[in-house]
């Protein structure tokens, strides 16, 4: 590359939107060789960029490049470096790190492990300590410098950032002792059943190491005690022995370390043989996927024998106790041509009963796009009569399953019939229907699917219920659109003047939105129809209350948060991965549900954090009965009768105890008020004129409702 050209390429990225660290870097390392004073020029330029954008993040990422190669950034000085990270630190937090890590005197390498620990350190996380062994993250106490941490021997454990940045290491979450915190009862199945499994984890989490250490450290975790380990390791090695496809070097010295090996797969005689006695029906079905991917989608003759033997066998092993990988095989085995048509009509049969439960919708949510689009094809080819089970199975497809299936009978009148109808259910409208519908406004025009007004407004009503499980996700997908400016304005674009009147006012009534986000929309609404100003309700000024909750609902929505952090993100990430390993992006379904899914949990992300950093928790003790405050009881008086509310904080509310919080309409009615005073409370219908009756202290009951303090588990599955 000339220098003209290298010149050009480090102009483009450092003009885009992100530093792609990864790139310039790369392109600055290539450059080294053949002019490094033109290199070193380069990555003066990137340091000063960064700076400029103030990214610690970019700032460790540089110093990590400069430990590398600093003989040959021989212009470039650590000191230089060192002013680099400390100039990037710009909030409270990433100075009191930087200013922990003795960044004076640190070496590049330590500069780098240092901040890149501190940073990670978020209660939730998972760490491996010198000293302490295993333990999680319970806080960070910013104002002393200390992180709270939960070692097995010793709980809340006060370390200081200093210290934490020199011994701790973040646990990923496939880490050993991850896994044995959040499920402990696997961990202990796999080292009582897979002893072999077990080691490779550890090796895996830990690095290469020394029976002698490998025994001290499942003995320190107490899952292999001392007197357990000979036949514990006696297992595991014949385990991992026999396991040809994975090896592993077991040195015949005991304090040589054990190495875990990579190994290309063949597919020749000796796979033959191995897979001839595969039992674990996952490895079967993987397996042959991989045969296929090998052969060139092909299974070669002197094959076909023993995968149809082994297919068979997984079949019989899934059936009625594994319905997607029942199906998964059951239509791999036609594709290739393995199975007779009596056979498959069986298959077809097993999938489409409906007993205790619904094997097709136990395969469906179980299965990608992909397989579920196989699934319907099988189903349609072996029983044409299995159409009219998939579409009264419609109202229960999750969104992947409905758009699958709906896309292989995209051109089916019948199926138009069956969507058509369940989207004319305005008053309790299928929130997976009305997701794919706004999604697929283009689909089969003879379908006739209802207007985008009617589409619209039912989305506002999903919007605004409570909801759970995949009706929720729904959902949330729903908010995420509005939240989007484009698809907000093509909305706009596509609606009369009067439908968008309707629609502004609709959002404007709404409760569903934060404060925040229904501004926004709002605002972007008028500024695409200016005519819509006029329709704006002018709310009047309050006096800003302080941010307060309970600390049973602040423990709540710091274990929600460490769930979304640690589980929900992670898993999505994950998702996105793993759908784009399927192709066409503009087709993938899964691809285009996760990239939506990870709007909504990044939106809730910072929403979680700026009300973890806003909120105060208080116990309302001492609080006064002379007017109506937060941590009171109020008594009112209607023409329909007495009605009773406890105020609490922004976070409380219990609809059968009749708890409240501050931030809600009925609450800012009543806040402030005396005993006596006249109220209008907001109904579903215009308001309700009721008198203050009395103002007391919260019941024992309310006491008892924040005496319970939630868990990680109540957080993880509600």
């Amino acid at each position: 590359m000339d220098k003209a050209e290298f010149e050009k390429q480090m102009q483009e990225l450092l003009q885009g939107e992100t530093l792609d660290l990864a790139a310039i870097t790369a392109l600055i390392h290539a450059r080294l060789n053949e002019d490094a004073k033109g290199a070193i020029r380069a990555f003066a330029v990137l340091t000063e960029a960064v700076v400029n954008r103030k990214s610690l993040a970019d700032a460790i990422a540089c110093v990590k490049f400069y430990g590398e190669h600093a003989e040959q950034l021989r212009d470039i000085t650590l000191a230089q470096m060192r002013e680099v990270v400390r100039r990037c630190a710009t909030t409270a937090d990433e100075k009191l790190m930087v200013d922990s890590i003795g960044l004076n005197t640190a070496i590049a390498a330590a500069i780098v492990r240092r901040l890149s620990v501190l940073l990670a350190l978020k209660p939730g996380v998972y760490v491996n300590s010198q000293s302490w062994g295993f333990g999680l993250v319970k806080s960070i106490d910013a104002f002393y410098g200390k992180v709270i941490i939960d070692f097995d021997s010793k709980k809340d454990h006060a370390m200081s950032l200093s210290v934490a940045g020199q011994n701790l290491s973040i646990a990923d979450d496939n880490h050993l002792m991850t896994r044995y915190m959040k499920d402990p009862e696997s961990i202990k199945s796999m080292a009582e059943k897979h002893p072999g499994e077990l080691v490779r984890l550890a090796l895996q989490s830990y690095g290469e190491m020394s029976v002698v250490r490998l025994a001290d450290r499942l003995a320190e975790t107490r899952l292999v005690p001392q007197e357990n380990w000979k036949k514990f390791w006696e297992a595991a090695r014949r385990s991992l022995k026999a396991d040809k496809a994975r090896p592993v070097e077991i040195p015949t010295k005991r304090t040589d370390p054990i190495r875990l090996l990579e190994a290309e797969e063949d597919f020749g005689d000796k796979w033959l043989a191995r897979f001839s006695k595969q039992k674990d029906i996952k490895s079967i079905y993987d397996g042959v996927l991989a045969l296929l991917a090998a052969k060139k989608n092909a299974i070669p003759d002197g094959y076909r024998k023993t995968v149809t033997e082994r297919l068979q066998f997984a079949l019989k092993g899934a059936e009625r106790t594994d319905f997607p990988r029942y199906a998964q095989v059951a239509v791999l085995l036609r594709d290739l041509n393995l199975s007779e048509p009596e056979a498959q009509v069986a298959q077809a049969d097993v999938l489409l009963e409906n007993d205790e439960a619904n094997h097709l919708l136990l395969a469906m949510r179980g299965l990608p796009a992909r397989d579920v689009m196989a699934l319907t094809s099988f189903l349609l080819a072996v029983k044409p009569e299995s159409k009219g089970i998939l579409l009264n199975n419609l109202p229960q497809y999750n969104s992947v399953s409905l758009g699958a299936v709906l896309s292989v009978l995209s051109n089916d009148d019948v199926t138009g019939l069956a969507v058509r109808s369940l989207l004319a259910r305005s008053a309790n409208p299928v929130p997976t229907m009305v997701v794919w519908a706004l999604r697929n406004l283009s689909a089969n025009p003879a379908w006739e699917l209802p207007s985008l007004n009617d589409l619209v407004t039912q989305a506002i009503h999903i919007v605004e219920q409570r909801l759970t499980g995949e009706a929720l996700k729904m959902r949330n997908a729903l908010q995420a659109f509005f939240d989007n400016a484009r698809w907000l304005e093509d909305l706009c674009n596509n609606l009369s003047a009067f439908d968008r009147q309707v629609l502004f006012e609709r959002i404007q009534a709404s409760t569903a939105w934060d404060t925040a986000s229904q501004r926004t929309i709002l605002v972007r609404m008028t500024r695409f129809d200016e005519a819509l100003t006029k329709y704006r309700r002018q709310v009047k000024a309050q006096v800003e209350q302080e941010h307060i909750t309970s600390h049973r609902s602040l423990t709540a929505l710091k274990l929600a948060y460490d769930y979304l952090i640690n589980t929900e993100i992670p898993a999505n990430a994950r998702d996105i991965a793993t759908a784009r390993s399927y192709g066409d992006l503009r087709e993938n379904a899964e691809y285009q549900f996760a990239k939506d899914q990870q709007r909504v949990l990044l939106s809730r992300q910072d929403e979680m954090a700026r009300r973890l950093k806003m909120l105060k928790e208080t116990d309302f003790a001492d609080v006064t009965t002379d007017k109506v405050v937060p941590g009171t009881r109020v008594t009112l008086e209607t023409s329909t009768g007495v009605l009773t509310y406890t105020i609490l904080g922004e976070l409380d509310s219990d609809e059968t105890l009749n708890i409240i919080s501050c931030r809600t309409r009925l609450a800012a009615a009543l806040l402030g008020r005396s005993m006596g005073d006249q109220v209008e409370l907001p109904a579903e219908k215009g308001v309700i004129v009721a008198t203050v009756a009395a103002i007391s202290v919260m019941d024992d009951a309310v006491r008892a409702w924040l005496a319970e303090i939630p868990t990680a588990h109540v957080v993880a599955n509600a």
